[in-house]
């Protein structure tokens, strides 16, 4: 799907930027908050290809890697810490460290724009979405929780228009419905912890702030006395009744709101640690996977119901995807297929992760693939999960990992272009 200019409807934007100059129709220039020219490029792609943020600032003794926290229509806000005068330990760089800026990629209206005081409040960079408001407006929505309680919310809010931020305590005031199985204590399932941010829009703005293990508060926004309320998502059973620890969420979760409704699908996989065994090429466990799975669901009316969920609507087996015959030779070439070894068994071996559907209500969920954990080579999949056929194997990138304690190295966000919005 296309716009009418013959850009991408929508983007899978690496997580991760590049630094260097990329310069095109999407080009903006601007200042750092230490007065050094920089310029922001989005090279913009057709699903599954991923769409890349590209930083260059010349006249900085060093730049470090770009990070997009969020991506609403052609608006992209990121982080990037620039050094003026020295080149930083990057292990103590911290968001204080950073400039903030919000990139109008639009080819007709390019802007970048930076936000002076955003890294003196030290949101996390999952708890920050955009709302984005006609052609030239947009507000930037952080809901934080407020400390020592789970029933109460900041909400932070920086309008275009005005170029400040205002702050209010927010209550739940209609919680998602109770848990409909018997949970644990020991879990995390009990508070809600922002896993992602997506963009519903309508007349008040509304947002969602999504545990992706738990449920969504959803806020308008644009509300002269803005409220939250919840709605569950299906739970994960499988780690409820095994008792694993649930980890990062967005490894094996996804959710988008598409044509109206809400799509959520999960990934389960059958994995077999070796812990006596780290990976001489990783340095992190050895993680075999004997078989992986996805589902999808559907919530149409997004009411606050379990009910509302309904059962999977589709569940594809890794063993069960078949491929087009002409691309074999292809895929070959992208991933490390053995000669003796039919795509079958290689594909439900793969490191799958990160479940994404797609913005164009096709049926299709993009995945990370790696051969082995924390791979710093990996590939987009394109999954259709009605024909169950991998339409396509792209590569994701070779991503430095400079912080092993950050999972979200490899990773995307997902934005319709504006004219789509």
């Amino acid at each position: 799907m296309a716009t009418e200019a013959g850009h991408p409807a929508w983007f899978l934007t690496a997580a991760q930027g590049f630094v260097g100059d990329r310069s095109n129709e999407r080009t903006a220039t601007g200042f750092t908050r230490h007065g050094l020219s920089i310029k922001a490029s989005f090279v913009a792609n057709r699903p599954p290809q991923p769409s890349k943020l590209w930083v260059h600032c010349p006249e900085a003794v060093h730049v470090d890697t770009p990070r997009v926290i969020c991506v609403a229509g052609d608006l992209i806000l990121f982080r990037v810490d620039i050094s003026p005068d020295c080149v930083p330990d990057s292990r103590f760089s911290t968001r204080m460290d950073c400039d903030y800026f919000i990139y109008h990629a639009d080819p007709n209206l390019r802007v970048l724009t930076l936000l002076t005081d955003m890294r003196t409040r030290c949101f996390e960079d999952t708890e920050v979405g955009i709302l984005s408001r006609g052609l030239h407006q947009y507000t930037i929505a952080a809901l934080v929780p407020c400390p020592l309680s789970f029933h109460k919310y900041e909400l932070h809010l920086f309008h275009s228009e005005t170029s400040s931020w205002t702050s209010m305590e927010l209550p739940v005031a209609k919680p998602q419905q109770e848990f409909d199985w018997v949970i644990p204590f020991n879990t995390d399932l009990y508070y809600h912890t922002t896993s992602n941010v997506i963009t519903i829009g309508g007349e008040y703005g509304t947002i969602g702030w999504v545990d992706l293990w738990r449920g969504i508060l959803f806020c308008d926004v644009l509300r002269e006395k803005p409220t939250l309320s919840g709605i569950p998502l299906p739970l994960p059973m499988e780690q409820i009744t095994s008792g694993h620890h649930l980890g990062r969420a967005m490894d094996c979760r996804g959710i988008a709101f598409v044509n109206g409704c809400l799509k959520f699908v999960q990934l389960d996989i059958i994995p077999s640690y070796d812990t006596d065994i780290m990976d001489p090429e990783t340095g992190y466990p050895t993680l075999l996977v004997d078989d992986w799975a996805i589902s999808s669901w559907i919530n149409p009316t997004m009411e606050n119901s379990y009910k509302a969920w309904g059962e999977p609507e589709c569940t594809v087996q890794a063993a069960g995807i078949t491929i087009k015959t002409d691309m074999i030779s292809h895929l070959t070439g992208v991933l490390q297929l053995a000669s003796d070894e039919s795509f079958a068994d290689y594909l439900q071996h793969l490191v799958v992760s990160d479940p994404s559907p797609s913005l164009d209500d096709d049926g299709v969920v993009y995945l990370i693939a790696r051969e082995k954990l924390c791979h710093q080579k990996s590939w987009i999949l394109a999954l259709d999960m009605n024909t169950k056929k991998l339409q396509s194997v792209v590569p994701f990138g070779i991503v430095k990992v400079e912080d092993p304690s950050d999972s979200d190295f490899v990773k995307y966000c997902t934005g319709r272009s504006s004219s789509n919005t």
